[in-house]
């Protein structure tokens, strides 16, 4: 699927449909909000939800890693949803996947989930606070930092829109004047609705590829 690219603090940024950021600059993908293990918690709190939502996630860092052969993968926080049982699965599996992909660093920066668990258990570089990588900043929570451009998760943010009688509500890209946030990137994660402003960028993801709004 094609990417859109924006500039954002003066580099160019590769929006993709996987509801990731590519910078080409410095090889790295962006994805926040994945929260491995979501069904698992769910299901032992006895929530139906289909079982999948792992390897459904892992295949499509795949076919982003294959697609932009990254030196650096960043997570934005949420890496994991909440604390593993004694039988989860999805540890092992996460774990036979990083060791795939044992060429590409990966980082996360930790948001409210990781807490817990840690995350270096599943080979992952953790970094407990927000990383300046100039002109941005990585971090989790999508506050003002005078350091840089923010790029950060947590909101899940989401936009409606009308088609015809239809109206969809989809994840989105949301870029401001000194924050970006990214949509959740885990498969069973909800929405937040942003609104449109001015001044305001947003990109919505739709199962046909990225739609620029505004």
């Amino acid at each position: 699927m094609s990417t859109h690219r924006i500039e954002v603090a003066g580099e160019v940024l590769e929006l993709h449909p996987e509801r990731a950021i590519h910078w080409p600059a410095r090889r790295m993908l962006l994805v926040a909000d994945v929260h491995f293990g979501k069904g698992a918690v769910f299901r032992r709190a006895g929530i139906a939800v289909p079982s999948g939502d792992t390897e459904d996630d892992l295949a499509r860092l795949d076919r982003l890693i294959a697609e932009h052969a990254p030196a650096e993968l960043v997570v934005l926080g949420d890496l994991v949803h909440g604390a593993p049982g004694s039988r989860s699965e999805w540890v092992d599996r996460v774990q036979r996947w990083r060791a795939a992909h044992r060429d590409v660093r990966m980082v996360l920066v930790a948001g409210n989930h990781d807490r817990h668990m840690d995350a270096s258990r599943l080979g992952f570089v953790v970094r407990p606070d927000r990383v300046v990588q100039p002109p941005f900043v990585f971090a989790h929570h999508p506050d003002d930092d005078d350091r840089g451009y923010v790029l950060a998760g947590h909101v899940h943010p989401g936009i409606a829109v009308r088609d015809g009688w239809r109206k969809h509500r989809l994840p989105a890209f949301v870029f401001d004047a000194r924050v970006g946030m990214l949509p959740a990137f885990g498969t069973l994660t909800g929405l937040h609705d942003v609104r449109e402003e001015a001044g305001r960028r947003i990109v919505a993801v739709t199962p046909a590829g990225l739609l620029p709004l505004g």
